[in-house]
């Protein structure tokens, strides 16, 4: 009988054993390379030397501090949409808030750096005046700067959607009492907004705490080292790697406790509207309302909307042939090309492996009725997710000190950067598979246990036509994802091995910045067309409307 019910089991959960193993099998070598590397660290030289402390501490402030700008910018906008929800250009400003969050890092930096450096349009457009802003923007200034310019619209569709899901009740009794906008925004907005800011600001804390881009090409000196770019100077530059490794092992167990921290306050809010009307704010027709609400919206227009029309600008330039033309910027395309359509394959066929486990654990038809189907669920869902505890600087660091004596750097580059990038993006797509799957088999398990159909033929006949959208959807952003990535190729790139975040980076730091735009411009082009020619490839949707249209409501989902 234990041994049927071993049987059983194993046929069902197969998939995700498979790629959790693989997963585990890549985790143990980077642990590996990290913990063979403790025996060469001093630990009093590195306690005695105040750089770690230092290093750690501005990390943690900067984090901080961008965070709360990127809360303080983007919950006036919030606000300031949702009670215009018939604003002229409503959806044209939030489709460009949202264009910021999905370019490539590197591209948004180089879009910072044109408005806001000592030859940016700010600066030009002072100099009319006879004014200077100086050079503020290397050092804690311009992270500050990028990191809201990432994060605000971040946040904004955050608060916006949970602005947007209050009852219109709520608003017609609002305007029966004579609420100001002060006791409206005291009594009804915040005490819903203050439930998700501890989750909403504790993800773009940790976006902010592991940020490389920003900080490599921002930073300006060693005063502004945060942990990410400490472990790449590290090893980069000093080849010190027991240095390297003390980092690491201090990122992971931050990063670790900040989780720990931030998994307290997560939590799904569901507000339902007890009637079907439209909103209506009538606290938007104040004159205070108007006014704030205009400078808000306009602070966001002028932190998000002039960096990337400033990319596309210096892209348009007399060497836009010249750098087309280039041999390198075909051979880092093709690198970028090979490398992203690797890597998204191989978190396709892992989340799959996941997604077709946790669905057979939660079905009743399959093991879903077994006393340990529900912990072992929660588990392998933890599991797929674990990857977010490591930042891709140290998973590479093990796996490069695990294997620095098998090959040489030029032949472990690519695999490093393919397994890296992989990983890094598998809990994004498991958050769109795992639905997708769990969607599916609320609709088809129990017609396909009453035929019989299992194994590749549920795969072929139900699964694929049932779910080709979020497959597309998962590998197309994979891809993307991938495509603009800059963290590992920065530590392991060579001159033979290149992409385009990295070549375009190679440009920002030689002053080449007309080449670099047309760089960024072309990097940008290329993962939207690969993420659109992929979603909409393996959806099956074709391409009878125009290529420039992407399935919105699928990227909505992300």
């Amino acid at each position: 009988m234990m041994q049927r019910s071993l049987q059983k089991w194993l046929m069902y959960v197969w998939p995700g054993l498979l790629s959790l193993g693989f997963i585990a099998l890549i985790l143990g070598f980077a642990f590996n390379g990290l913990v063979s590397e403790i025996k060469n660290i001093d630990l009093a030289r590195i306690f005695q030397n105040n750089y770690l402390f230092r290093v750690i501490g501005f990390t943690f402030f900067q984090a901080g501090l961008s965070t709360l700008l990127a809360t303080l910018v983007a919950i006036p906008v919030a606000r300031a949409l949702a009670r215009r929800p018939t604003l002229p250009g409503r959806k044209v400003f939030l489709q460009l808030a949202s264009l910021s969050l999905i370019i490539p890092t590197i591209v948004g930096v180089f879009g910072v750096v044109a408005i806001h450096g000592r030859n940016g349009w700010l600066n030009q457009f002072l100099a009319l005046f006879d004014i200077s802003a100086g050079n503020y923007l290397y050092g804690l200034t311009g992270i500050l700067i990028a990191h809201v310019f990432f994060n605000a619209p971040l946040l904004l569709r955050i608060f916006l959607q949970s602005l947007e899901s209050l009852p219109p009740e709520y608003w017609r009794t609002t305007a029966q009492l004579g609420m100001t906008g002060t006791d409206i925004f005291r009594l009804v907005e915040w005490p819903l907004l203050r439930r998700i800011i501890p989750a909403s600001c504790g993800l773009v804390f940790l976006l902010c705490f592991t940020s490389f881009a920003v900080v490599l090409a921002l930073g300006g000196g060693p005063s502004t080292n945060t942990l990410e770019v400490a472990i790449y100077q590290a090893i980069r530059f000093d080849f010190d790697i027991p240095k390297a490794v003390v980092l690491s092992l201090a990122q992971l167990s931050l990063c670790f406790i900040l989780l720990m921290i931030g998994s307290k306050f997560a939590g799904h809010i569901s507000l339902q509207k007890t009637e079907e009307r439209s909103i209506r704010r009538f606290d938007a027709r104040h004159t205070r309302a108007k006014i704030t609400d205009s400078l808000a919206l306009l602070v966001m227009v002028f932190l998000v909307v002039p960096p990337l029309l400033a990319t596309i600008w210096k892209a348009l330039s007399p060497r836009l042939i010249a750098v087309i033309t280039d041999e390198k910027l075909w051979t880092a395309s093709f690198n970028s090309l090979l490398i992203s359509l690797t890597a998204g394959s191989i978190a396709l066929i892992l989340a799959i492996g996941i997604a077709l486990m946790l669905r057979s654990l939660q079905s009743p038809y399959r093991l879903g009725r077994h006393r340990l189907a529900s912990p072992f669920a929660t588990m392998t869902d933890l599991s797929g997710s674990i990857i977010l505890l490591l930042p891709p600087f140290v998973l590479a660091t093990g796996l490069f000190i695990t294997f620095r004596a098998a090959a040489s750097l030029t032949v472990l580059a690519p695999f490093l950067v393919v397994i890296v990038n992989a990983l890094m993006t598998l809990p994004f797509i498991l958050r769109i598979l795992i639905p997708a799957f769990e969607t599916s088999a609320q609709k088809s398990d129990h017609l396909c246990d009453n035929l019989g159909i299992k194994g590749l033929n549920r795969i072929r006949i139900v699964d694929w036509p049932q779910n080709r959208n979020a497959l597309g959807l998962a590998l197309g952003l994979s891809v993307a994802l991938s495509t603009g990535d800059l963290s590992v190729i920065a530590l392991f790139g060579t001159q033979d091995f290149t992409t385009l975040p990295l070549l375009m980076f190679q440009k920002m730091g030689s002053y080449r910045l007309d080449d670099a735009a047309i760089t960024a411009l072309f990097l940008c082009l290329q993962s939207l067309m690969l993420f659109i020619l992929i979603e909409r490839t393996i959806s099956g949707k074709g391409f009878s409307r125009s290529i420039l249209k992407p399935n919105r409501k699928a990227i909505s989902r992300v």
